[in-house]
């Protein structure tokens, strides 16, 4: 791989006295990186690294084997890395600082895009580097992580016991707290535990291995601890993925996993936390903890000041269909919300604070949908003809032209956007690209849904950090 750094502009980088920052205890609710342990000031700060008054937020795009980002502030680009299996990757994620770029069979490069977001107590730190790669695929394989072989194919050229089908990508997530962060491989069931300060410092310090039946789970750190899904019978997951093969089905069912553990970073159970969640499907890290999604309804894992880790259920409102649970979870980084798409019948709001489920119905079906988290429990979606639709949970409150129809592909249910496509939300702003036509559209949806700037940012795959 090319390794290249691009400075950024001078005008964004210059040093700014650093704000008075005073230790505060935080609530026995909030999670995550708000939760790390007091530093020396500035809190979370890594050398080579400048705080800033603001949040430095960065649109970032994959087009080719190209890795930039935009600065929606000033419309400034920079190159953050190229070549390599950039080329290849067919899915980018990010932990709000670190960019995963992952190919079909699994292998992965870690960039650190130079922006990022420290949480402390009722405020938080903002800083800048330069950003640089981290790890390459051959890096992951001198760490021993098997990521799966083909395009996430088991050993006769099937189906995988995953579900992944001969041509699908196989899924790779990530997801980090203050002092660890997770990368899973769905083909494999492995699960890669790195430390936090290590990577933030631009190495790769494994302090953990995940090892479980392939399926589409969930590994995400809370603390110095893991939120992970485990499959409880591996022989009948194995088997279904068998009989699909046999079959000659060209989209075998996912296995899914059933039951959210919590385990050491080194991956060793931790005794009594364990909790019952069929058919689990999507997750989220929020300022309350982490949630996981289940088939009647989801499971929430906060962490009190010592660290101590509480699973605890969040039902469904009764007679919830199946057809209408959340499949995966969308929000503000940093916030007590999240949204899901409800079915065709519009959008889930969860309060995981308020322990609440909303169900928000719209004329038309949804085909994203992301919580704000503001005081008037704001979630903005994209619906079945492209359009962006903010709503609240009295119904929809305004709505764009068709911004994304270009983009939208034939399902076997109807209309569907792919996975390049992307809707992201900030406090006052949200940002919706279009691969098709090489922009991001910025949206005002405090104001109508406006569109306030259509950004010129070609690339197949696209993510914000700085959060």
């Amino acid at each position: 791989m090319t390794r290249r750094t691009v400075l950024l502009p001078a005008a964004l980088v210059a040093l700014l006295a650093l704000a008075a920052c005073s230790p505060g205890a935080d609530s026995a609710d909030d999670a995550g990186k708000a939760g790390a342990d007091e530093t020396a000031v500035p809190h979370g700060y890594v050398e080579g690294a400048r705080e800033l008054q603001e949040p430095q937020l960065r649109l970032v795009a994959l087009d080719g084997d190209v890795l930039s980002a935009l600065d929606p502030a000033s419309g400034e680009i920079v190159e953050l890395a190229s070549g390599g299996s950039l080329g290849d990757a067919s899915s980018l994620t990010t932990d709000g600082r670190h960019l995963f770029a992952a190919t079909p069979d699994g292998r992965l490069t870690v960039v650190d895009g130079g922006a990022w977001t420290v949480p402390h107590g009722d405020h938080s730190h903002y800083y800048l580097a330069d950003p640089r790669v981290v790890a390459e695929p051959d890096d992951l394989a001198d760490l021993g992580v098997e990521t799966g072989s083909g395009s996430g194919t088991g050993a006769d050229g099937g189906a995988d016991a995953s579900g992944t089908s001969e041509d699908a990508a196989q899924e790779v997530r990530a997801a980090s707290s203050a002092s660890l962060t997770a990368a899973s491989w769905s083909a494999t069931g492995t699960g890669l535990v790195l430390d936090g300060d290590a990577l933030a410092d631009g190495e790769l310090d494994a302090v953990g291995r995940i090892e479980g039946t392939p399926h589409a789970g969930v590994l995400v750190p809370l603390g110095d601890e893991l939120i992970a899904s485990v499959v409880s019978d591996a022989a009948d997951a194995a088997d279904a993925a068998d009989a699909a093969d046999a079959s000659g089905a060209s989209e075998p069912a996912p296995v899914l996993a059933d039951t959210v553990v919590v385990t050491t970073a080194g991956g060793e159970p931790v005794d009594g936390l364990e909790e019952p969640c069929p058919a689990l499907r999507g997750s989220a890290a929020t300022r309350v903890g982490v949630v996981v999604g289940c088939a009647d309804g989801a499971v929430l894992a906060t962490a009190d000041s010592a660290g101590d880790v509480t699973l605890e259920r969040i039902p469904y409102p009764a007679g919830t269909a199946a057809s209408d649970v959340a499949t995966s979870f969308q929000a503000r980084p940093g916030r007590p919300a999240v949204a899901s798409v409800a079915g065709t019948r519009g959008a889930w709001l969860l309060d995981t604070r308020a322990r609440t489920w909303t169900l928000i119905e719209t004329p038309e079906p949804l085909l994203r949908a992301t919580a704000v988290g503001d005081s008037d429990d704001t979630v903005v979606a994209v619906d079945t003809s492209g359009r962006v639709v903010v709503l609240s949970p009295e119904g929809v409150l305004a709505q764009t032209e068709p911004l994304v129809a270009a983009d939208l592909v034939a399902g076997a249910d109807g209309p569907e956007l792919p996975a390049g496509v992307v809707l992201e939300v900030d406090a006052s702003r949200s940002y919706l690209n279009s691969p098709s036509a090489g922009v991001v559209h910025e949206i005002d949806h405090a104001d109508s849904a406006r569109v306030a700037r259509t950004l010129p940012l070609p690339g197949r795959l696209f993510v914000e950090t700085g959060r």
